[in-house]
């Protein structure tokens, strides 16, 4: 994350004033806020048949963490899709005139940004990148312990976005007071450091946390030894556990931006390359 924030955010401002406005009705923003909560719960539960999947792999239990996640054997990502999908029929007809895609769409975003972090991280596939705790304990310890701190943090950055969102959403709240009325103001929740319930500002320091404990994580845990745990993914030569841990945060905050911008058709509210600093992230 970036210090241009805040202009990318007075942008935005600008974006706004431009955009044709209508605030959202009372039903229309239970439908928003309702497909917005299944959408943290998808992305939750994907993060967790990911990390459960590595897990058994680097301890043998299993022999591709690739088909582990694929197969979703529980059945906790379909199932939290399936809610997504009738909380959509349910209550959103008709459709909100913006901040809205489908149950279906915004589920599949949440899902993908998760995949597409683990691959980021490890590379694609990722069970050849993975070190076995039998044969490289060092190696093993270091992806299983940053895995768990990779979840969290995705985790605080949407519980951050929807405590902005909802009220943004309302008539009489902040940030916007007559309501946010178009897809520019809903992406400060993500951008605006001048909005101190967006994720960018992390008022509470929820991110924060979670950045500090990723970072104490890959220090205590990696570069034990000569190999680079995560050699093959976008983090490949970081020089030490702060780099690793700087260049992961880029890449969970790169996947998710582009989660809620697909989820919620964002479109040229919010430059999610820009926010992440990341430079191959979709922007």
């Amino acid at each position: 994350m970036r210090a241009v924030t805040l202009i990318v955010g007075l942008g935005v401002l600008a974006l706004s004033a431009g955009a044709a406005s209508a605030q959202l009705g009372n039903t229309e923003q239970k439908c928003v806020n309702k497909i917005n909560k299944g959408v943290s719960k998808v992305h939750a539960a994907q993060g967790k048949l990911n990390s459960s999947c590595i897990k058994d792999r680097v301890s043998e239990k299993i022999l591709d963490a690739d088909a582990c996640i694929a197969a979703d054997a529980k059945g906790k990502v379909s199932g939290k899709q399936g809610k997504l999908n009738a909380d959509d029929v349910q209550n959103c007809t008709p459709a909100p005139s913006f901040a809205y895609t489908s149950g279906v769409v915004a589920g599949s975003a949440a899902a993908q940004a998760e995949l597409d972090l683990i691959h980021d991280l490890y590379g694609n596939p990722v069970n050849p990148n993975l070190y076995l705790c039998d044969t490289n304990p060092a190696e093993c310890l270091c992806q299983r312990q940053v895995n768990g701190r990779i979840n969290k943090l995705f985790r605080a950055m949407s519980k951050i976005f929807l405590k902005c969102k909802n009220p943004a959403l309302a008539i009489g709240k902040d940030p916007f007071p007559a309501g946010a009325a178009n897809v520019g103001e809903i992406a400060q929740c993500i951008s605006n450091a001048g909005i101190g319930l967006s994720v960018q500002a992390d008022t509470k320091g929820k991110v924060a946390d979670g950045t500090q404990q990723l970072t104490d994580t890959a220090q205590q845990f990696c570069y034990a030894n000569m190999l680079d745990e995560f050699g093959a993914g976008a983090c490949a030569g970081s020089a030490n556990g702060i780099a690793l841990a700087a260049c992961i945060r880029d890449q969970v905050e790169c996947r998710f931006c582009n989660m809620y911008k697909a989820a919620d058709a964002l479109g040229a509210g919010i430059n999610c390359a820009t926010w992440s600093g990341e430079a191959s992230c979709p922007p």
